[in-house]
């Protein structure tokens, strides 16, 4: 299965609960963390949402950064054209 930067209506109206917010944060465009998913969408398990997501073939992009104190943690996004 090709890599897209979307999926199919059909895909996403099949989506888990969590999947589908873990899709809808990703496709505004900004980054996701594991902070954010906790904290702001109350979902525990974003690595698993997003191996299941890739798995439907949409792609998403990571990227280990560091905050300020140097903590480690993994950033992910979907390219999206975000309109100006």
């Amino acid at each position: 299965m090709s890599k897209s930067k979307s999926l199919p209506l059909a895909t996403v109206i099949a989506l888990s609960a969590q999947q589908r917010l873990v899709y809808d944060y990703l496709m505004t465009g900004r980054q996701l963390t594991r902070q954010v998913a906790i904290n702001t969408l109350n979902i525990q398990e974003v690595t698993t949402r997003i191996s299941e997501l890739r798995k439907m073939g949409l792609d998403v992009q990571s990227e280990f950064k560091k905050d300020f104190g140097g903590t480690r943690y993994k950033a992910y996004w979907v390219d999206v054209k975000v309109d100006a």
